[in-house]
Formats: C-alpha cells, sequence, structure tokens
C-alpha cells in the first residue's frame, strides 16, 4: 500500500466557511445543515482540491454528502459531452445506489449539472437515452456500468473523479474484479476517492494499483458508533416471540427489524399486519419494483415497520428510524454493528433490542461484549412483561391492517404492477411457519442446509454473501466463482485488461447486471 498522508479533522466547521458555492450552501440551508460533520470537514478539503482520498468511515457518518458537495461545486458550470460523465461513484447495491442519487440530485440542480442512475433491474434503454443526452455524474453498480459501456453507450475517457463507495462490502460480494476493469479504463492520475469501513487486503490492492498518494482520513471507527444507542436484550420464551415483535412493531415511531432469512422477513411482515401492525418485507428475492416501492413506502412514513434482511444492513439510509429491533440475533460482530447502525443516525438517539431465545442468550452476549456495550438485559415471558412497555411496546389492535405493498408510493417504478403478486393466505402462511421450523431445527442439529430441498435452499437465500448478491441482481456467488478470470492477472498488473470503445472496460463473455 502507498505511503499515504494522513489529515486530523479541524474543529467542527461551518460549511458557509468553506470553500462551497452559493448555490450549495443554499441548498444546504434549506435542509438545515449549517455544521459538517466529522468525516466531511476531514475530506472536503482535499476532494475539493483534486487529490486522491482514501477514507475509512462507517455508514451514516455523512461521507456521500462529502462527495456530493465536492463533485457538483468542481462540475459546476463544465461542458459536459454525451455519453461521457466527468464523475462516477460506484456501489455495490441497487438501494444504496437510489439512496445516493437522491442525495446528489437537490445539489446537481442547484449547481445546474445533472446526475444519472445506472443500476440492473431497470430499463437499460431508459438509462441509455439519458447518457446519451449527456450527464454530468452517473451513480452506478458495476455491472451495468460495463454492460452500457460495452454496448458504447458509455465512455468513461473524460471521467475526472471517481468514488468507490462501500469498497468492503464491494470485496464481500465479488465485485472487486469488475471495480478494477472500470478504474483501468479510466485514465491513472484523475482523481480517485475510496470509502470503506475496513481494509482488507482485497480493498488495499485496489488502493496500490489505482489512487496516487492519497491523503486518508478516518472517522469514528465502526464499533464504535454503537456506543450512543440504547442497547437492550430481551431473554425470552419461544411462545412469546411472535407477540413480543408485535408489541414492539405497534409502539410509536418508526422501526426497522431485521431477520436472518427472506422466508423470515415475509412472515414477520404477514404476522403484523393480521394483528393490525401495517408492515413490509424487503429482501434480495423481491422484484426491484416491489423493493423500490417498499422503500419508497418506508422513507415517506406511509408505514411504520419495515422488516428486512442483511439488505437493509448496509449502506441504506433512512431518516428517523428509533429503532432497530433484532428479530433474529445477529451473527457475528459486524452484523450486529451495521443492523443497529441503522438507528441514531446523524447524531439522532436511538434504542436497539435484540429478541434472544434461550439458546442464543450465550452467542448475543459474546457480539455485545465483543461490541463494548452494556445492554440492559430483561426476562420476557410475555408480551404483556414491563420490559417490553417501557421500550414503547403496547398491544396491537388485533385487526388485520391494510397491506402496504399493495400501495403504490410516489417515487417507486411508473410501471410497477402489484395485481401479479399475490396475497397471503392461511396455507401459505403455515408453509412459512413449518418451513422456519425446519430451518430452526437444522441450525440446533448442526445440520447442512445447503444441498437440501426447496424449503432450505429458499431460507439461506437471505443470508450471507449469496444473499447479498442476490440484492446487486444475484450476482454475488457467481462473481467469486466465475471462469473467464484465467490469464487476465497479468493485464491487470501491467497495463490492465483489454478495452473496448474509448477505453471502455470489457469482460468478453461474461454479461450480466447488477
Amino acid at each position: 500500500m502507498p505511503k499515504a498522508r494522513s489529515r486530523s479533522a479541524p474543529r467542527s466547521q461551518r460549511f458557509e466557511d468553506m470553500p462551497l458555492p452559493d448555490e450549495l450552501l443554499g441548498v444546504l440551508a434549506e435542509q438545515g445543515l449549517d455544521r459538517a460533520f466529522e468525516i466531511q470537514e476531514a475530506i472536503l478539503p482535499d476532494a475539493l482540491a483534486g487529490r486522491d482520498v482514501l477514507a475509512r468511515a462507517e455508514t451514516g457518518s455523512g461521507k456521500t454528502l462529502a462527495f456530493t458537495l465536492a463533485m457538483t461545486a468542481r462540475f459546476r458550470g463544465r461542458k459536459v459531452h454525451r455519453r461521457r460523465p466527468l464523475g462516477v461513484v460506484l456501489v455495490p447495491t441497487r438501494e444504496l445506489a437510489v439512496q445516493v442519487v437522491d442525495t446528489i440530485h437537490p445539489y446537481a440542480r442547484a449547481a445546474g449539472i445533472r446526475s444519472q442512475l445506472v443500476a440492473g433491474g431497470m430499463n437499460i434503454d431508459k438509462q441509455a437515452d439519458a447518457l446519451a443526452r449527456g450527464v454530468e455524474i452517473i451513480v452506478a453498480t458495476p455491472g451495468r456500468l460495463i454492460d452500457l459501456a460495452e454496448r458504447g453507450q458509455l465512455m468513461l475517457d473524460r471521467v475526472e473523479t471517481t468514488v468507490v463507495d462501500e469498497a468492503d462490502h464491494m470485496a464481500d460480494l465479488g465485485f472487486l474484479p469488475d471495480v478494477r476493469d472500470i478504474l483501468a479504463a479510466i485514465e491513472m492520475g484523475t482523481q480517485k476517492m475510496l470509502f470503506s469501513a475496513t481494509l482488507d487486503d482485497q480493498v488495499e490492492a485496489i488502493v496500490d494499483a489505482f489512487l496516487v498518494d492519497p491523503v486518508t482520513h478516518e472517522s469514528t471507527p465502526v464499533a464504535a458508533a454503537v456506543a450512543t444507542m440504547d442497547h437492550h436484550v430481551l431473554a425470552i420464551e419461544p411462545s412469546a416471540k411472535r407477540a413480543v415483535t408485535a408489541h414492539l412493531g405497534a409502539r410509536q415511531g418508526r422501526t426497522l427489524m431485521f431477520t436472518r432469512t427472506q422466508l423470515g422477513a415475509e412472515r414477520v411482515a404477514q404476522e403484523l399486519v393480521e394483528v393490525g401492525v401495517r408492515a413490509a418485507a424487503l429482501h434480495g428475492n423481491k422484484q426491484q419494483g416491489l423493493r423500490t416501492n417498499v422503500l419508497a413506502g418506508f422513507r415517506q412514513g406511509a408505514f411504520p415497520v419495515l422488516v428486512a434482511t442483511e439488505v437493509a444492513a448496509r449502506g441504506l439510509h433512512v431518516d428517523d428510524v428509533t429503532m432497530v429491533v433484532h428479530v433474529d440475533p445477529a451473527a457475528d460482530l459486524k452484523e450486529y454493528v451495521h443492523r443497529s447502525g441503522r438507528t441514531a443516525r446523524a447524531g439522532a438517539e436511538g434504542t436497539v433490542v435484540t429478541l434472544a431465545l434461550p439458546h442464543q442468550t450465550s452467542s448475543t452476549r459474546t457480539i455485545t461484549a465483543a461490541a463494548e456495550v452494556e445492554p440492559v438485559w430483561a426476562d420476557v415471558a410475555e408480551a404483556s412483561d414491563p420490559a417490553v412497555a417501557e421500550l414503547g411496546g403496547r398491544e396491537p389492535s388485533g385487526e388485520p391492517a391494510d397491506d402496504p405493498t399493495q400501495t403504490k408510493y410516489k417515487g417507486a417504478p411508473r410501471k410497477l404492477n402489484l395485481r401479479q403478486r399475490g396475497g397471503a393466505d392461511a396455507r401459505r402462511a403455515q408453509e412459512r411457519r413449518e418451513n422456519e421450523e425446519r430451518r430452526a431445527g437444522w441450525e440446533e442439529t448442526g445440520q447442512d442446509q445447503r444441498g437440501r430441498g426447496g424449503a432450505g435452499r429458499s431460507t439461506r437465500g437471505g443470508r450471507g454473501r449469496a444473499g447479498a448478491g442476490s440484492t446487486a441482481g444475484g450476482r454475488g456467488a457467481q462473481a467469486r466463482g466465475r471462469g473467464g478470470r484465467g490469464g487476465t492477472g497479468a493485464a491487470r498488473g501491467g497495463k490492465g485488461r483489454g478495452r473496448g470503445r474509448s477505453g471502455a472496460p470489457t469482460r468478453g463473455s461474461r454479461r450480466r447486471s447488477s
């Protein structure tokens, strides 16, 4: 890894004291932002100066706004060419891409420039048409960017700033080979900014190959972020878990619940709806239009509870999530930290609750100790326990609520067809419960779920790298084991891989979308 210069952040600084255009200061004022967060005041001077930046920063630290302000300020008033953006932001998942574009849009409009989402699961022709008209900034998942480049609908020869966001998550999903291809197609010496919560060997290899004398910055470590939250563990009996979950879902405020499996997310969401709590599930097995619709509704406050797998644990930001509930306890420290990090963001308060069954209490103690937090423990035999009420839990109405997934929310895809999706009935609900019981039994006896029947495979789809890979178009498992890369290592180590039109990255027969 190249020797990097480190700079300490100055004391909390006002945005108006930074060299930012008046147009951007106006948007910041409209959004009620007057002082920069730690990572923003550290990064902005170097980013505005066009230097390469390597930043260790957790999600929720404000890094998206940092590179947004730098890029929009630098590209303001610049001439844009058809199919040739000036800035590229690479992100691992479609949901994060949507979030980043939403952050960039108001600042881009104020600066008189355009930004465009380039991600799989959406109409590629519409994205190509937007690029043909000319945009200054694209926010892209790696696979879709390469698809457009191979079709000659995107050129990278005029890119001046490249941002690689959530680089460690890219590595987890197996996307770093595509990131290398893209960076190899962009002129060396142009600005590169890489953000990662951790710097493992794969990420350091990217830094070594493509960043020139980067200035490094580090915000508060990820593990320390959970210390700002209130942590609780409810040691519950299996018979009380469903009722306790419903009482917490019925509380006032916006709640994000996490389950281990896709099947579990659907089951919990449906059970909440059945007792009068409006809730929806989010996981990688949903069609992209439905996922976008669910996120749009939750962000708008149309329903108070989102039940998610790890697809929502990394990178996504939703305002005013006041409680995170680990319906299924986290499997390790990293999972606990990133799930919990969906609340208490940007200095806000938040509560984290873990529901631990008797056989899960020991592992929960180990994980919370590793996170250096001291949760409040309570033994809960039934949902009416005072410990649940102290967390804001209350008894739901008991009358079935409207299914929020059947509503089309503003900001969701125009052609979303909710009628094609069948609602859950009693038979399906019973099947889900039986499958969950099978999964729990397999875990307790240590049997391998892989290679088993349909129920076993479906429950594993929402967990681990394969599940996360489905977040980005089901590419995670393929990316780590696909063929066709033999003989390319030398090319990457030397002058880079083969390139197509105007230096566009190529990948031969490897056709897929993010």
